[in-house]
Parts: C-alpha cells; sequence; structure tokens
C-alpha cells in the first residue's frame, strides 16, 4: 500500500558515488577495532570468571526510595563477556515488575513494569519503564516513574553512582548523583538517554540509502521495545522489533519487511542504527533499487553528530555471495568505500562448539535472531535462541540442551560466541563430567580467526556454589589455568524465554 508524501521519510538527493580511498570516518570506525579489543581485554581482567546469572543482583533506588522486584525476572537475552561497545559484557536482558517502597515506613507506593539490564559479575542494573497503572505518575520523589524513563546504578563496592532521565511535558529530567557511605553527591549530566523513547521517536529516523530509497518504521507507533542495554550515563541502546518500510524518493511506501533493530546514543554524540531483516512476504525480494532485502540482510548507519553526516553499511546475502556496501555520506557527498572488511549477514557458524569437562555442543537448531548490535563494517552482534545436542569427550550423544545465545565477529577474524543454558530437554543434568550442563550455565568462547588459539570459560551453578574453569585453547588442545567452586550464598528465582518449549 502507498503512503502519501511525508516530510520525516523523503530522501534528499544525493551526488553521484564516486570512487575513492578508504573514506574518512570509514577508517576512524575502522581503527577503533584496536582499541575495542583493548577494551575487551580489561573487561575480561576486571570481570574475570563471573558468575552464573541466576546470582542477586543489587537493589536499586530512586529519590531515597527502593525499587523492590514483585516479581520473578524473566530472562530474555544476553551479551557474551567479550563484548565490543555499545554492546555490554556480560549484560544480562529480561523484564520484571517493581514495587516503589518507601524505606521509612515499609509502605509500597506505587508499581510500574520495567525492563532489566543487569551486570553478570559486576554491579550494573538498569531499568527501562515499560508500564505503570497510571496513579501518582511523575518525576517527584515517591511518584511512579512514567513510561519511557532510564533508571541506572553502578556500584564500586560503597561508592558508584546513580542516573535517571525521566519524561516530563517541559523536557526530560535528568539527574546524576555520586554515591558514597556518607550521602550522594549531586552531578551534573546533559546526556538524555531516554530521549524520543516516550514519544516513539527514537527509532523513526529515515535510513537514507544513497540510491535515492530510504528505510524507516511502516507505522511509527508500532514497535515493540524488548531490550536496553548499554552503561548510563555514558552510553545506551535500545533494542525493539518492528514492520519497516521501504519508500521512494518522493516517500511513497513500496515495500516492507519484519526486522529486529537497535538505536545508541552516547556522551560524545554520536548516535546509531542497526537493522536485520528477519522477516518478508517472499514479494520482489533482491538486492536492486526499491526491492525487498532478504532476510538475513544486516544495516547499519553511523551518525557524527548530525542525520546528514554517517557511514552507511548493508550486506544482502545472495545465493553467490552476499552484496556488501560501505559509504559515507557528508550533507548530500557519496565516498564509497573499496574495502567492505566484513559480512555482517554471515549464516551463524554451525560448527561444533567445545566448552569444559570434555563436553561438545553441537548446534541442533538453526539461530532465531532477536537481537542485532554492533558496528558493521567494524563488528557485528547477534543475540537469539537455539537448540545444541551435548557430547561428552568420548563422542557419545548424552543429551540436549535450549539455550540464549550470543555471537560476535570483527574485521581482525575474532569470533565470540557465548552460550546460556535455558532448559534441559535431554540428559542427567549437573556439573561433573559426563553430565548435562545444568539450567544457568554459561559458556564464553572466543577464538582468534583459524588459528587454533583462544579462551574458553564457563561457569556451571549448582543450588549453593558456581563450578567455574578458564582454559586457553591451542591448535594441540585445551590447556586448563583455572578452577574454582564459589560459593552462592544468595540465589534468586529466574525464568528463561524459550521459544522452543510448547505453551
Amino acid at each position: 500500500m502507498e503512503q502519501q508524501p511525508t516530510a520525516s521519510r523523503s530522501t534528499a538527493s544525493v551526488a553521484r558515488p564516486r570512487r575513492d580511498p578508504v573514506p574518512p570516518g570509514v577508517v576512524s570506525l575502522a581503527l577503533t577495532s584496536a582499541l575495542e579489543v583493548a577494551v575487551a581485554v580489561s573487561a575480561s581482567i576486571l570481570n574475570f570468571a563471573p558468575p552464573s546469572p541466576i546470582a542477586a543482583p543489587p537493589r536499586l533506588k530512586l529519590d531515597g526510595y527502593s525499587l523492590v522486584p514483585s516479581s520473578t525476572e524473566q530472562v530474555t537475552s544476553f551479551y557474551g563477556q567479550w563484548t565490543y561497545l555499545p554492546g555490554a559484557p556480560s549484560l544480562v536482558q529480561g523484564t520484571q515488575h517493581f514495587d516503589i517502597v518507601d524505606p521509612r515506613s515499609d509502605a509500597t507506593v506505587g508499581d510500574f513494569d520495567a525492563l532489566v539490564s543487569r551486570g553478570n559479575g559486576y554491579n550494573y542494573t538498569s531499568l527501562l519503564v515499560t508500564a505503570n497503572d497510571g496513579t501518582n505518575v511523575g518525576t517527584a520523589a515517591g511518584q511512579v516513574p512514567p513510561v519511557g524513563s532510564l533508571i541506572a546504578t553502578f556500584r564500586f563496592g560503597p561508592v558508584g553512582w546513580s542516573y535517571s532521565d525521566m519524561p516530563a511535558p517541559s523536557g526530560n529530567v535528568i539527574s546524576l548523583a555520586l554515591v558514597t557511605p556518607f550521602g550522594n553527591i549531586p552531578l551534573r549530566s546533559t546526556f538524555d538517554g531516554a530521549k524520543g523513547i516516550a514519544d516513539h521517536t527514537f527509532d523513526d529516523r529515515p535510513i537514507r540509502l544513497t540510491n535515492g530509497y530510504s528505510i524507516a518504521p511502516a507505522d511509527p507507533l508500532a514497535e515493540t521495545i524488548t531490550a536496553t542495554s548499554g552503561v548510563l550515563p555514558f552510553w545506551t541502546s535500545v533494542q525493539g522489533r518492528q514492520v519497516f518500510g521501504i519508500f521512494d524518493p518522493a516517500g511513497n511506501q513500496v515495500n516492507s519487511f519484519e526486522g529486529v533493530f537497535t538505536t545508541t546514543s552516547d556522551i560524545l554524540g554520536t548516535y546509531t542504527q542497526a537493522i536485520l531483516v528477519t522477516g518478508n512476504d517472499g514479494v520482489d525480494v533482491g538486492t536492486g533499487t526499491g526491492q525487498t532485502p532478504p532476510v538475513g540482510s544486516v544495516f547499519n548507519a553511523v551518525y557524527a553528530g548530525a542525520d546528514t553526516d554517517y557511514v552507511l553499511y548493508s550486506s544482502l546475502p545472495t545465493p553467490t555471495g552476499a552484496v556488501v556496501t560501505v559509504e559515507q555520506v557528508n550533507s548530500g557527498a557519496v565516498q564509497t568505500s573499496p574495502r567492505t572488511f566484513i559480512d555482517a549477514s554471515e549464516p551463524p557458524s554451525a560448527r561444533p562448539l567445545s566448552v569444559t569437562h570434555g563436553l561438545t555442543l553441537v548446534p541442533a537448531s538453526p539461530l532465531l535472531p532477536v537481537g542485532i548490535n554492533g558496528l558493521p563494517p567494524r563488528e557485528v552482534q547477534y543475540q537469539g535462541y537455539q537448540q545444541f545436542d551435548v557430547y561428552d569427550a568420548t563422542g557419545s550423544r548424552i543429551g540436549s540442551v535450549d539455550a540464549d545465545v550470543f555471537i560476535q565477529h570483527d574485521l581482525f577474524g575474532i569470533r565470540s560466541q557465548a552460550v546460556l543454558v535455558t532448559d534441559v530437554t535431554d540428559g542427567l543434568a549437573g556439573t561433573t563430567r559426563g553430565d548435562v550442563p545444568p539450567v544457568g550455565s554459561v559458556f564464553n568462547v572466543v577464538t582468534l580467526g583459524d588459528s587454533g588459539f583462544g579462551t574458553v570459560q564457563s561457569v556451571m551453578p549448582t543450588p549453593t556454589r558456581d563450578v567455574k574453569t578458564v582454559a586457553f585453547s591451542t591448535p594441540l588442545g585445551s590447556v586448563p589455568v583455572f578452577y574454582a567452586r564459589k560459593r552462592v550464598p544468595d540465589r534468586i528465582a529466574v525464568s528463561f524465554v524459550d521459544p522452543f518449549v510448547d505453551v
């Protein structure tokens, strides 16, 4: 169905693309890969051997009131330990209901639903408010935060910071404070991480392709927000799914597709949007101008402070190989990069994954994607659900599991895969050799291209302990470097989204 032209979806004319050396914006983006590797190494050292995500997270406060979970957290997705920004390393994502409790009287003064993201192994928690009953909603102390509010805290022992960003008629109310044992110290912050969430404008920016067409939500009010990540107040990511339209230069919708997306923004003024095509109606599908992109296509726009200046990446799979394009747009002028660096639409590997205790996880289903992140052409990150058969050291199948999965690969050829076991569907679960990994087990595997070198990290929970291992992988075999059984006194009840379970 065609739509009348609108100013928000029209595409400004651009100059004819010219063949140049790698554009400076693309070079800058690629060079940050080295910095991201350094950050990932540092995060891995600082958060060495993180726990199972069924360990209790820290509690939140808002303007002196306690935000107390009043439902079981439902885990929907996660990021592995080796994750580049704007993803967040070892971050668990889910949904939960919260009561607002006055700590002086223990009285509940309100409640709300929220998307939750929490650091696994470090004390970061953030909430994105998704629903409330409309009673006593506002930004004052003791009021229920409005839908679209972001609330976060980061603690290092007795110190840390708290951040909130709540929509209001006169503009979002932003608060940042240094948390100390002697009280909170207010700090100034202008980073508006919640900008556009409440009014649905955070994701309605058209991605302007250089062929005159653009990609934008078919209905700007119809997105479903599924997760939030980042570390506030430095950067934030909002993830979701929706139907996107393909619009011609006059603003008419000519095709559509289903996709998952992530928008990001940071304190330096950079903002991005990534889209992964997850479905279409099969009509007019192809890589030509105005056609519906194939399932598995990836688009990413990295904006340098203005909608007119951006690096545009696209990868569209075909039977003969992906059509990958990297371009830089500056106020209508287009430079096409001769280097595309990575194929973000490359199907996730179906190779077996060697983990701990001689166990091997063999994919038994395709990956069902629920999230896209990263900054292609630098790296791409997938989140999804997958089933695995479990084999022991003798090559015998001993069971099967359902899992949340995180996958990342970058322009250096470094690949990271993390698996969170959400259900044991066959076999005897346990933490000894020959057992199927129990629910709540996490495996982080990093491989350095095809060199055979990498790392394998695992944690498997018992009711009272986490069994942790770390090993180096080499072409000659695995070299164990760490083993521990750490007591966990405060397990929490969590549930896991599992599309493979019949309801």
